[in-house]
């Protein structure tokens, strides 16, 4: 049985829909879940200044945190804080020892890159955790039978927290494929990529994994489209330790593929 899956919440659509991709996944898995509600009523919030944030009373969050959870047929834990989001999660995640945490992603489609919050990146830092980042527009099957793993040929290490994503393909036993993209005019084979991903154990339980080569002059949009060839219903990212903990993040290969893509992302964060 996998550790809880943590889920956040600010009662939005985008969170309502990480909630039901993450019940449907948990529920043939034997995962419990952690509904956590993170009251962003501080003036300083970066959401103060567009009118989002929601003032409610601790009785309306309570009233909202039970609409949420009375139907799932798996135990939900429901918390509810007003510290700030690294160190809630950081907090939560101490003491439930989650093996995913969920986040919905709102339609960013009008919104320059650099004015989307980098929550994930805050997320990473803060935790370590794998992070599934829903879209709130993804209709995408659950659990996933198609999964992708965007992967270079460089060598990378997982962190211990990923051990459990390990458990999580060996039970779901999908469909799965490495993509590898490289340059227009360079050869598109993807041995070293799928040794790479060998290598790091993710893919031990997998009885056999398949590989998708793709051209592009921009990783990112060669990673979406190989996504898109292969069908799948599920992406997943290894966010090194440069891109997570780096200033630039907002200019990564990794929070592209999070910005730009209608699939849900796992991240795995790696050492390397």
């Amino acid at each position: 049985m996998l550790a809880p899956f943590l889920v956040l919440t600010d009662f939005t659509a985008a969170a309502d829909n990480a909630l039901r991709y993450a019940a449907a996944l948990a529920q043939p898995l034997g995962a419990s879940l952690v509904l956590l509600h993170i009251r962003r009523e501080s003036l300083l919030d970066r959401d103060a200044f567009t009118g989002k944030i929601q003032h409610l009373t601790e009785g309306e969050v309570a009233t909202a945190l039970e609409e949420r959870t009375r139907n799932l047929p798996m135990p939900v834990v429901v918390e509810s804080t007003a510290d700030g989001i690294a160190s809630a999660v950081e907090d939560a995640v101490r003491r439930h020892q989650p093996s995913m945490l969920f986040l919905g992603k709102p339609d960013t489609g009008n919104t320059p890159d650099e004015l989307v919050s980098t929550t994930s990146l805050t997320l990473l830092r803060a935790t370590r955790t794998p992070l599934l980042v829903v879209p709130s527009e993804s209709s995408a099957v659950v659990p996933p039978q198609r999964i992708t793993i965007a992967a270079d040929h460089m060598a990378f290490t997982l962190k211990p927290q990923t051990e459990p994503i390990r458990d999580l393909l060996g039970q779901l036993k999908p469909t799965v494929t490495v993509v590898h993209v490289v340059e227009p005019e360079d050869r598109d084979d993807c041995t070293a990529a799928r040794e790479a991903v060998a290598q790091s154990g993710l893919t031990a339980q997998v009885a056999q994994v398949g590989t998708h080569g793709v051209r592009s002059l921009r990783v990112f949009q060669g990673i979406l489209q190989g996504a898109a060839e292969t069908h799948a219903d599920l992406l997943v990212v290894v966010a090194r330790r440069r891109s997570f903990l780096g200033q630039l993040f907002n200019r990564s290969v990794t929070s592209q593929v999070v910005l730009h893509g209608h699939l849900p992302v796992l991240l795995l964060p790696a050492m390397g």
